[in-house]
């Protein structure tokens, strides 16, 4: 069986369409042909099949050679086209083959037919495979540069001598927010690329050594408009065209690093908060026999003693010194909280004499406060510290003097905003907002003013916890804070605190000077024994019978001892041995009516683990005063 061939004759003449096909199948070729006669009948075969050669004669009554030639090379340009005729000329094949036939010869000499078909059918193989490699590699080109523009990671074609681009995607010229033609043609140093031009000759020597390939290269460049990216690269040498080039992966890792940032922020905040709660209970101790026994002093000495005032010295700092505990304990959430419905309008209000005091006669201090309710589920002394940190964090940003604004508003956070509040939740909240006409800050101070111990005041001026305990606070009541500033142009800090429907209580009233009194029995349970003696010398001067232990397990044994009531029970929460919360669990199994009164001066324990105390439990925070002792026993007791 011969080797098969599909072909295509054009030819009007019957039997030279039979002398071709015989010749075709002594040349060794079992042949499947149709013969057509017009350009219909042709258009008809080729939509049909597809043919491994077409031969044609050149002129013929209802067609040409010529004219099968172009309606061949519009359906295939590559099926073998030969003319075989016994009219056409030397000018006129040589013409034709010039229009895309592939060879002419005469009816009279068939014998050459054989071997230009042999060879016509390998070019044309020749043909179709170099045509396959074309549109293989149009096709290879084409996906590359898809998956070139389309890949998120920034990528790079760069000559090795200069690092002028040849080639970038679009994610590079997002990341450093320029054009395509800005930067081919162009070098990294023609477009300030390197935020340390050194950097490029690092690379350079960094891929010398690795062979021609580098790998996490983390880097900081900058983009056009000078902001900061950081970003991690790899680099591959590679020849374009006989051209040393450099391909670059530029993956922008900002994001990243922002949050490593921001662990690092948190871990540092942990830190803090370990070291605060670790001193504070101590230190609040101390400060509590400190300023009871003061406070007790004062009481003794008549108006014109000349000791007063060293005595109120002693008072004034003691009072500073517990102010920066509780800031720690706020920012390290670790104060105990008594939330509850608070008007922000009434704390602003009932704060605006003290704070004209503090702000001095320079400073002009102004409030505009919501018309509508204002009530959010916060404690009344942190959002008392809101106003207060705000105001003379203010103060201190106008040397010279300037203006205070406070203002109170209603809000509703929706999915749009939080693209600007990036820390927020959509929902409704009050906005507290204190601005100044102050010096303002520059972005680069805005990212870090809320660190803990982070002041641009001068040495001795500043804690650096007064905006740390504002954001503190407000994330723990559920919201956030923003700030808006410029050198020169002030500064503007905005509080969100979720919004509450129920209504607010009243804020309790100014002190009348006269502790209430009492004659009822307390025991009272503190293994500090110096805080354990002040206490029980107010409260004895206060009218109460006092029984005291030193721990929770000797209280237990008190209390059995002792047949009569016992009223109170007065119990720090962190002791040795046995804790106040098990202490006044086992209490209430023999005594289940007695009331109790919690103090401490921090405490991760169960009852308060969450920062927030249960409704049921009274509780005082260390340091507390002599007033403040009176107040909270008939508080409990009522």
């Amino acid at each position: 069986m011969g080797e098969p061939l599909r072909l295509l004759l054009v030819e009007d003449n019957e039997n030279d369409a039979v002398l071709v096909v015989r010749e075709l199948t002594r040349g060794g070729y079992d042949t499947t042909y149709e013969r057509v006669y017009d350009a219909a009948s042709m258009r008809a075969a080729l939509d049909r099949q597809s043919w491994d050669l077409v031969l044609s004669d050149h002129s013929m009554p209802q067609f040409s050679g010529r004219a099968a030639l172009d309606v061949l090379r519009q359906r295939d340009p590559d099926v073998p086209f030969i003319f075989v005729s016994g009219t056409i000329g030397e000018d006129t094949a040589v013409e034709s083959m010039r229009m895309g036939a592939q060879d002419y010869l005469n009816k009279s000499n068939l014998r050459r037919l054989v071997p230009a078909i042999q060879r016509e059918l390998r070019e044309a193989a020749s043909r179709r495979e170099r045509r396959r490699a074309v549109d293989a590699l149009r096709e290879s080109e084409q996906r590359f540069e898809r998956v070139f523009q389309a890949s998120p990671v920034g990528i790079t074609i760069s000559t090795l001598a200069e690092g002028r681009y040849l080639d970038v995607n679009a994610a590079f010229l997002r990341m450093i927010g320029r054009t395509r033609e800005e930067v081919i043609g162009r070098t990294s140093f023609e477009i300030s690329f390197w935020r340390d031009p050194a950097d490029r000759t690092r690379v350079m020597e960094r891929l010398a050594r690795g062979g021609g390939a580098a790998q996490e290269l983390e880097l900081t460049v900058q983009a056009k408009d000078g902001a900061i990216r950081h970003v991690l690269v790899a680099l591959e040498q590679v020849d374009f065209s006989g051209t040393p080039c450099i391909v670059a992966l530029v993956h922008d890792i900002s994001g990243l690093k922002q949050l490593e940032q921001q662990l690092n922020q948190a871990q540092k905040m942990e830190a803090v908060g370990r070291l605060a709660g670790g001193v504070a209970h101590d230190f609040n101790n101390m400060l509590t026999v400190i300023t009871s026994y003061s406070d007790l002093l004062l009481g003794d000495l008549p108006a014109g003693d000349s000791r007063r005032g060293d005595i109120e010295e002693i008072l004034k700092a003691a009072r500073g010194a517990a102010t920066l505990t509780r800031q720690l304990l706020a920012f390290s959430r670790q104060e105990v909280i008594q939330p509850r419905p608070i008007s922000v309008n009434a704390i602003v209000a009932g704060t605006e004499k003290m704070l004209k005091r503090v702000i001095g006669e320079d400073i002009a201090l102004e409030s505009e406060l919501s018309a509508e309710p204002a009530t959010v589920l916060c404690d009344p002394g942190q959002l008392e510290q809101i106003v207060m940190n705000l105001v003379v964090n203010a103060r201190d940003a106008m040397p010279q003097g300037g203006k205070v604004r406070i203002v109170t508003t209603n809000a509703t956070v929706d999915e749009p905003m939080l693209r600007d509040l990036p820390l927020s939740r959509p929902g409704r909240y009050v906005v507290l907002t204190v601005a100044d006409t102050g010096i303002g800050m520059d972005a680069a101070t805005q990212e870090h003013i809320f660190e803990p111990f982070f002041t641009t005041k001068e040495q001795g001026k500043g804690t650096g916890l007064g905006l740390a305990t504002v954001y503190a606070v407000a994330k723990q009541a559920g919201g956030f804070v923003g700030v808006e500033s410029a050198p020169g142009e002030g500064a503007s800090f905005a509080v969100f605190l979720p919004a509450i429907d129920a209504p607010a209580t009243p804020i309790e009233g100014e002190s009348t000077g006269v502790l209430p009194r009492g004659t009822e029995t307390v025991l009272l349970v503190e293994d500090a024994t110096a805080v354990r003696s002040v206490i029980r010398q107010v409260l004895e001067r206060l009218g109460y019978s006092v029984l005291d232990a030193a721990d929770g397990q000797l209280a237990l044994e008190v209390a059995a001892r002792h047949h009569g009531p016992i009223d109170l029970v007065i119990t720090d929460i962190v002791m040795p041995a046995l804790g106040g919360r098990e202490m006044v669990e086992r209490l209430r199994h023999v005594r289940p009516g007695i009331r109790i009164l919690y103090t401490s001066g921090y405490t991760d324990d169960a009852i308060v683990r969450s920062g927030v105390l249960d409704a049921q439990f009274a509780f005082m925070q260390k340091p507390f005063t002599p007033e403040i002792l009176a107040a909270k026993v008939r508080e409990a007791l009522a």
